[in-house]
């Protein structure tokens, strides 16, 4: 009975006018056939909800709990949904169209005859997903976009991008690269030591004279001879990538998780470069 008092309320003040709703405990709600275009619900929590052919595009509905809710039928258009868990949910037949479902959980989900064209799913987790018959045709990914082992993105239409491409729109200083480094560094010295960890540093250096302005002490700390506060540009992102990608190889030869590590921790470049980009 809450719930569908929750449900009358919700669109009879949509139709009024009201567009935001956000961060509402709505668990196991009944928003059947609603019409929501544009509407605010960020935050939600929205698990086991029935949302079966409800007209959310548009939507936000970003860090939203949709955790085996059912939106099978639904319109989710130019919806954003970055970083929503829709953990064992109900998809089958959602239109997804040009939607922001960047780092959204879909493990487990039903995405059978779903439709991702154009939308971004950069950093998605869609491994363990049910995907047959979906449609990604120039739907977006990037390097932390998690696929099943054997999931041929490119055969299906989808359009790998660079996270590199977003260096202009956060500013990625020095500062911030050093930190990342010595942070990757503290967790290979557990292992390694200092004195092996501050080797690994040298010998994978990639042969780039910029690059020789930066060393490590015993202790894995990183000096440069320059400000730390600088913006670093695209191509010095990228050496750094390359260098950190080195060190990590050279170092699991004896750590062999140490990959699996890193990218857990989110300690890559490119996901330096995302963070806080919206």
């Amino acid at each position: 009975m809450l719930a569908n008092t929750a449900v009358i309320d919700i669109q009879a003040q949509y139709n009024s006018g009201e567009r935001n709703f956000p961060k509402l405990q709505l668990r196991r709600i009944d928003l059947r056939n609603a019409q929501l275009k544009g509407v605010n619900l960020g935050g939600c929590d929205l698990s086991y909800a029935d949302l079966r052919d409800a007209d959310l595009s548009g939507a936000d509905l970003s860090k939203c709990y949709l955790n085996e809710a059912n939106l099978s039928g639904a319109n989710l258009t130019g919806a954003n949904l970055t970083g929503a868990y829709l953990i064992k949910a109900y998809l089958t037949k959602v239109n997804f169209q040009k939607a922001i479902v960047k780092e959204a959980y879909f493990t487990g989900s039903f995405l059978t005859r779903a439709n991702f064209y154009k939308a971004d799913l950069s950093g998605a987790f869609l491994n363990g997903a049910h995907l047959n018959g979906g449609i990604f045709k120039d739907a977006s990914y990037d390097n932390t976009t998690r696929f099943d082992k054997g999931f041929n993105p490119e055969s299906l239409g989808m359009q790998k991008v660079s996270s590199f491409n977003l260096a202009t729109s956060k500013k990625v200083t020095i500062g911030e690269i050093i930190t990342n480094f010595e942070t990757i560094a503290s967790i290979t010295s557990k292992y390694l030591g200092g004195t092996i960890t501050g080797k690994n540093f040298e010998d994978s250096r990639p042969d780039v004279e910029w690059l020789r302005e930066f060393s490590m002490d015993k202790n894995g700390k990183v000096n440069f001879n320059g400000s730390l506060s600088h913006q670093a540009t695209t191509i010095q992102l990228k050496w750094f990538e390359k260098w950190t990608n080195a060190f990590v190889k050279k170092s699991s030869m004896i750590i062999q998780d140490l990959p699996n590590i890193i990218e857990e921790k989110h300690l890559t470049v490119d996901y330096l470069i995302k963070k806080g980009v919206a």
